[in-house]
């Protein structure tokens, strides 16, 4: 699921097409929240124009991977523990 903000508010609970759909009618800059694939929070910073997004704070500003973009996202379901966690990871 994917949290967004803009200039008007926060929406939630958002599905990858839902996102999709969302940002392509928007045009501005928009922040986007998920759980990555070992279960920590990430923030994507994104530039819409003419519907495609843009990764605002990489080199050259490139479009926004949409396939990267669905593998990245932690696929478990909602209240099950992350198959990785965070620390358990850097501890080992």
């Amino acid at each position: 699921m994917f949290e967004i903000w803009d200039e008007t508010g926060q929406a939630s609970g958002l599905t990858l097409p839902q996102l999709r759909q969302r940002l392509a009618s928007y045009r501005g800059e928009v922040m986007v929240r998920y759980t990555n694939r070992i279960g920590l929070p990430t923030t994507l910073f994104l530039t819409i124009d003419q519907g495609l997004a843009y990764q605002r704070f990489k080199a050259h500003k490139p479009l926004l991977d949409w396939a990267w973009l669905a593998q990245a996202v932690h696929a478990i379901d909602p209240g099950r523990e992350p198959v990785f966690s965070y620390l358990g990871a850097v501890s080992r």
